[in-house]
């Protein structure tokens, strides 16, 4: 995926401007602050020692500069400003031009240590006057909390604080390390507080930034995902958290076919164009080819088309439904199908769910195949969310009149676990369940719809061969019962007439 896609102003809430509306021009923040930060208020970030504060605020002034702004950055940690710029030249955002014109630097750490937070709020008081900043940043806010004497003193500092920017118009950041649980005086005195902060399972890290208050603003509460990258941070709004707009129900009468008569004919015709269909079933079944048939109809129909696969690249997977007659590279060619493929490396949920429907609404895609919905749940930091998770993106996907096919994985051997999909069934219409069966030393597939909510289908299990003319169904079959869930009552010997029919 390249950058530009990444940097999409899809990630940013489609909302008219806001009067007196301050945006930081962080990837996907805005969403989550309910618009940008309100101009002249006082906001206090905390968060652990490399938690990202200093990067996402000096990230915040050099945009505000860009918008027109003079920024005024105070440190109050013995640390030179040439040092901290030089930590910061590797980032995009990084604009030297912009340190010598209208982003100023200045040290507060010698008026606190001699006049205590009287002589910096005074220092304050001066620098703005003669500056006329926009934006400002105090960066190493725990020297002041440690320098007053009492909570009084430091709530009439944060008090005089938020009274001055609030006339002078300066929306003003305030840097401290986090607190935990224990309270302190300017939490209720700021006008919002963000945490960032890490999360821990197993050997993975991952970051999270949480908006606590946010005083006029209709913000996105709980817990987001965060990456510092070359380009600063980016977060992504949780997808359950962010409203969407509902689209009315989908056209119950248009139905979408595989290319494939005899399966299409067991779901009465095709799918339901914007519903959304789950293949469950073991490795080797012919998810994945199913799937690329739903992929190749829709291109020989001239639609637009989008495959996002966690386990099979593009290459492997062109030669794979080549083999079995299913030519899909003229359409990759020209743009009919997109191929988005992640290697099996630890990936984020919520970045997948963005990089997801980008790829739909940059392509202009009306059938999506999501290969492998067991990578999003094993991306999850959060497992216990994956629910709500998966029903918001389904959601998404259906009002943005998008048919998608979802593959998931079942035990080869042993019990039958339902899957993940499968229990939370509220969230897809469609439910094809495809089994082995073992007869006579061989294995032979079998696929059922165990679920079809708009329509008729075919109830009879039948079995699907794959040779390299296709994929073929048989007719109904009458034999054994417990086929598909593994543990059939009898075994007889199975009469197969083609060869082409065992695994």
């Amino acid at each position: 995926m390249n950058q530009d896609d990444k940097h999409s102003t899809d990630r940013t809430r489609q909302s008219g401007p806001i009067d007196g509306n301050v945006t930081t021009g962080v990837v996907g923040l805005d969403e989550i602050l309910g618009g940008g930060l309100v101009e002249g208020g006082l906001y206090l970030i905390e968060g652990m020692a490399g938690a990202g504060k200093t990067i996402l605020s000096s990230q915040i002034g050099f945009h505000r500069v860009a918008q027109g702004d003079m920024v005024l950055y105070i440190t109050l940690i013995a640390e030179s400003h040439t040092k901290l710029l030089s930590h910061l030249k590797g980032l995009s955002f990084y604009n030297a031009d912009a340190i010598s014109d209208r982003m100023l630097f200045v040290s507060g750490y010698h008026e606190l240590m001699r006049d205590g937070l009287s002589g910096f709020l005074a220092l304050i008081a001066s620098t703005i006057k003669t500056s006329r900043p926009r934006f400002m940043v105090i960066d190493g806010f725990r020297s002041a909390r440690e320098f007053s004497s009492t909570e009084l003193e430091l709530s009439q500092f944060i008090h005089e604080l938020s009274a001055f920017v609030s006339a002078a118009r300066c929306t003003t950041l305030i840097l401290a390390p986090l607190s935990g649980n224990e309270p302190h005086p300017e939490h209720t005195l700021v006008d919002g507080l963000i945490e960032l902060n890490r999360y821990n399972t197993g050997m993975r890290r991952a970051r999270e930034i949480e908006v606590h208050k946010l005083r006029a603003r209709d913000h996105l509460l709980g817990k987001h995902f965060f990456k510092i990258t070359e380009h600063g941070l980016e977060t992504f709004p949780r997808i359950e958290a962010s409203p969407a707009n509902d689209q009315g129900p989908p056209d119950f009468k248009s139905r979408l076919g595989f290319a494939f008569p005899d399966f299409d004919q067991m779901l009465g015709g095709g799918v339901v164009r914007g519903s959304t269909t789950t293949l469950v079933g073991p490795s080797g079944v012919g998810k994945t080819l199913v799937s690329l048939k739903f992929l190749q109809a829709g291109v020989e129909r001239g639609e637009r088309c989008v495959y996002f696969g966690l386990y099979e690249s593009p290459e492997r997977l062109l030669a794979k439904a080549q083999a079995v007659g299913i030519d899909l590279v003229p359409a990759v060619q020209d743009g009919r199908l997109v191929i988005h493929w992640h290697p099996a490396v630890e990936l984020a949920i919520d970045e997948l769910a963005v990089e997801l429907m980008n790829a739909v609404r940059n392509a202009n895609a009306s059938r999506l195949v999501v290969d492998g919905i067991d990578g999003f749940f094993q991306s999850a930091n959060r497992t216990e969310r994956f629910g709500l998770f998966l029903n918001a993106l389904m959601h998404r996907l259906r009002n943005a009149g998008v048919t998608t096919i979802l593959t998931e994985e079942m035990p080869l051997y042993g019990e039958v676990r339902l899957p993940t999909t499968l229990r939370a069934s509220a969230m897809t219409e469609n439910i094809v369940l495809m089994r082995y069966v073992e007869a006579n030393s061989a294995l032979y597939r079998m696929v059922s719809i165990v679920k079809q909510r708009e329509g008729s289908h075919d109830s009879a299990i039948r079995r699907l061969t794959i040779d390299s003319r296709g994929l073929h169904m048989s007719e109904g079959f009458i034999g054994p019962t417990g086929l598909l869930s593994g543990h059939p009552s009898i075994a007889p010997a199975l009469s197969v007439s083609d060869p082409g029919a065992r695994a």
